[in-house]
C-alpha cells in the first residue's frame, strides 16, 4: 500500500478503536467499503489471524509480513500491549501523512525538470526532420532516446529502492545512504523518529528496556540504529547498565539525542523525551525533504541545461550536414 493509503486505514481504524469498536466489527466494516486489492488483503489478513486467535500484531506478522514495515508492527505490538491500539493507530496515520506530503513535494519538484528534458530530446529533431535525407527518421531518433531514458530513470529508481532495503540490516550500507546529500539527512531523522515513537509505544506498555530497545530498532528500519539497539539490549540485560549509556556505548546514536535521554531517566520523564524527540524528528525529517525538493531540481535543471547545449550542437551540426549534402547534390 502507499503512504496516502495507509494514512486513511490507519486513521479510520484509530478512530473506530478509539470509539470502542470490537476490531473484529471494525475490520467487517472497513472490508465493506471499496478499496484496492493491498488494502483488502491486509484487512482480510488480520481478520483470518483473530479468527485463528491470535493478537492483532501476530495476525499481520504472519499473514501481511509483505505488506508493512517493521515501524507498523512495532506500534500495533506496543499498543495492544498496553490497552492503547487507539493511539498506534494515530501514530501511523501521522506518520504516513507526513512522509506522504515530503514524498507529494518531492514528485512535484521534479516535474518541470523531466518536462524541460523531454522537450529537449524532442525540439533538436524537429529541424533535422525537414533536412535530413538520411539515416533514421524523426520518430525513430526520438524514440532512441526515449528507450534510453525511460529504463535508465526507471533503473536508478529501482536502484535507489533496492539500496533502501538492504540498509535495513546493512548498517554499512545505511551510514553510506545517511551521507548522500539532502536525502540522506530525511532518511536518519525519518529513522530516529521511527525509533522515538515505537520506544514510547513501548514504555506505555510497560515492556522490559531491553525488549523496547530491540522492538524500536527493528522499528527504525535503519540498520545503523538496529544494529546499536541490539547492542544496547545486550548490555542492558547482561550489565543492567541505564538506557542512555548502553545507546552511548553503541557508537550509532546523536550524542545529543543520548543526553537528552540520560537527563531524562534522571528525572523520570523517558516517556515525555522520547515524545518530543519522535515529534522533533518527524519536522526535520520533513524540512529535510523540503530542502532536497529545492536543490534537486536545481541539480536536475543544470544537468538538462549541458543536455540541451549538447542537443543545440548536435542540431546544428545535422542541420548543416543535410544542408550539406543537399548542396552537393545539385
Amino acid at each position: 500500500m502507499k503512504s496516502a493509503e495507509k494514512t486513511v486505514l490507519y486513521r479510520e481504524l484509530a478512530k473506530l478503536t478509539q470509539a470502542d469498536f470490537h476490531l473484529d466489527r471494525s475490520l467487517a466494516l472497513l472490508l465493506s467499503q471499496k478499496c484496492s486489492p493491498e488494502r483488502r488483503s491486509y484487512l482480510e489478513g488480520m481478520q483470518r489471524g483473530l479468527t485463528e486467535g491470535l493478537s492483532l500484531a501476530e495476525a499481520i506478522r504472519q499473514h501481511n509480513q509483505k505488506l508493512v514495515s517493521g515501524l507498523e508492527l512495532g506500534l500495533i505490538e506496543a499498543g495492544e500491549s498496553s490497552g492503547r491500539l487507539s493511539a498506534a493507530f494515530t501514530h501511523l496515520a501521522r506518520y504516513y501523512a507526513a512522509a506522504e506530503a515530503a514524498a507529494r513535494q518531492m514528485r512535484s519538484a521534479m516535474i518541470y525538470p523531466m518536462v524541460l528534458l523531454h522537450m529537449a530530446i524532442v525540439l533538436p529533431e524537429i529541424p533535422t526532420a525537414f533536412v535530413a535525407t538520411e539515416g533514421p527518421g524523426f520518430l525513430s531518433r526520438v524514440l532512441v532516446w526515449f528507450v534510453v531514458l525511460w529504463p535508465g530513470l526507471a533503473g536508478i529508481w529501482l536502484l535507489w529502492r533496492w539500496l533502501e532495503k538492504k540498509a535495513v540490516d546493512s548498517a554499512a550500507l545505511d551510514r553510506w545512504l545517511g551521507r548522500v546529500p539532502w536525502i540522506g539527512q530525511a532518511r536518519n531523522h525519518w529513522a530516529l523518529a521511527r525509533f522515538c515513537q515505537v520506544f514510547h509505544a513501548g514504555l506505555l506498555a510497560a515492556l522490559r528496556m531491553s525488549a523496547i530497545c530491540r522492538l524500536a530498532g527493528e522499528a527504525s528500519q535503519s540498520g545503523q540504529l538496529r544494529q546499536g539497539a541490539s547492542s544496547a539490549a545486550a548490555r542492558i540485560e547482561a550489565e543492567g547498565e541505564p538506557l542512555a549509556l548502553s545507546l552511548a556505548e553503541s557508537g550509532t546514536f546523536d550524542p545529543q539525542f543520548v543526553n537528552a535521554l540520560a537527563t531524562a531517566e534522571e528525572v523520570g520523564k523517558l516517556d515525555e523525551e522520547m515524545t518530543r524527540w519522535a515529534a522533533a524528528e518527524t519536522v526535520e525529517a520533513a524540512q529535510a525533504m523540503e530542502r532536497a525538493s529545492q536543490w534537486l531540481p536545481k541539480i536536475g535543471y543544470g544537468l538538462v541545461v549541458m543536455f540541451v547545449v549538447y542537443r543545440i550542437i548536435s542540431m546544428v551540426q545535422g542541420y548543416y550536414g543535410g544542408v550539406l549534402r543537399q548542396l552537393d547534390g545539385l
